[in-house]
């Protein structure tokens, strides 16, 4: 597979996971949330994959394949069949940076300070490349694994008990408990 369909892929499985549509920036960061270590073993293509996934992109608006709304967004256009992410399990480092931003929600909201829900899951979902659904269902799990140590859970994340491995140990050194 060239460089090319390379990241015109990525690009497409970028934009599927953000719901079609997202900014360069944002099809940049799930790339490499997604691909790093691809990107760190392909070579010389480590240094140039942010401007060769822009001139991809260029390619891909001239065949017709990618369409750049007036705000510079990048999105797919109807009919193009994104891929559906492969269901994976969750690593360690990925429930460690959901359960860090539950934990900082928890602690806002049991303040009363604001909560900024958006920025928190806008990063968890930047640095874990999971989309907003898989989040919001681990978000759940956290919840439940709170309301377990007799803590009131985030009230936006009604508690769910399948919880996968590896959370209860996150959240209960999250909680030093």
């Amino acid at each position: 597979m060239t460089s090319d369909s390379l990241l015109g892929s990525w690009i497409v499985e970028a934009l599927g996971v953000a719901g079609r549509s997202a900014s360069p920036l944002a099809v940049a960061k799930l790339v490499w949330a997604r691909h790093e270590q691809d990107l760190r073993s392909a070579g010389d293509l480590l240094f140039t994959w942010q401007l060769d996934l822009r001139s991809t992109a260029a390619e891909m608006v001239a065949d017709g394949r990618l369409s750049v709304e007036k705000s510079g967004d990048w999105t797919l256009p109807a009919g193009t069949a994104a891929p559906a992410p492969a269901r994976r399990t969750w690593s360690e480092d990925e429930i460690l940076a959901v359960v860090e931003g539950y934990v900082a929600m928890l602690r806002a909201e049991h303040s009363g300070q604001p909560i900024r829900q958006r920025q928190v899951l806008a990063d968890i979902e930047v640095k874990t490349g999971r989309t907003g659904d898989q989040l919001e269902r681990m978000l759940a799990n956290i919840s439940h694994v709170i309301q377990e140590h007799g803590i009131t859970p985030l009230s936006s994340y009604r508690p769910r008990s399948n919880v996968p491995a590896g959370v209860r140990p996150a959240v209960e050194a999250a909680l030093g408990v």
